[in-house]
């Protein structure tokens, strides 16, 4: 029988290896780590960005995805920052993580506010993501966030895409409410 000294235990050590897997993670893509990329996702998992540009589903597609990705840009640096981390049971969690990224894209240096919502899911005893939507505040140009970007709606400048409008704040009821838009 388990104790709840034991269960509480348990509970620390998964909520530590899903921090462990959130670190994998950034290093792998900033490292072109291929492989590693792969140990990190369920075989079924989703990555998507949450405005549907990019969707991508299954362990080995995601794995062609970045390595077409990151084959378009020089140097990488993924930092997340704060963490949340929700259970569902012993199997299963949620979590959001605060970030940024520094990207070296057509000669430029992107700059690159982000949260990541996750699932997390224990498969082969292993925590591996279930699914990973990237939600943007910004990505542009370092020169434009220096230059009053972030106070433009029009926040996600990729270099293939027009200006449009980022996936956060905006979009979120209590940024609408205390904006008196909702």
């Amino acid at each position: 029988m388990t104790t709840d000294l034991e269960r509480r235990v348990a509970r620390i050590e998964s909520r530590e290896a899903i921090r462990e897997l959130v670190f994998d993670y950034s290093t792998a893509v900033d490292d072109r780590d291929f492989e590693r990329i792969g140990e990190i996702f369920c075989a079924d998992a989703t990555f998507a960005h949450a405005d549907g540009r990019d969707t991508t589903e299954g362990r080995g597609a995601i794995v062609d995805f970045y390595r077409y990705r990151t084959g378009l840009m020089g140097p990488t640096y993924h930092y997340p920052h704060s963490h949340r981390i929700e259970f569902s049971d012993d199997d299963h969690a949620t979590g959001t993580v605060l970030a940024h990224a520094e990207l070296a894209l057509e000669a430029t240096t992107y700059q690159v506010g982000l949260r990541y919502v996750d699932t997390y899911r224990r498969e082969d005893g292993e925590w591996r993501f279930g699914s990973r939507t990237v939600c943007f505040l910004y990505f542009m140009p370092l020169s434009d966030l220096v230059h009053g970007g972030l106070g433009a709606p029009d926040r996600k400048r990729y270099p293939d895409v027009g200006p449009v409008p980022a996936d956060l704040p905006e979009s979120l009821a209590t940024w609408q409410a205390a904006k008196g838009l909702s």
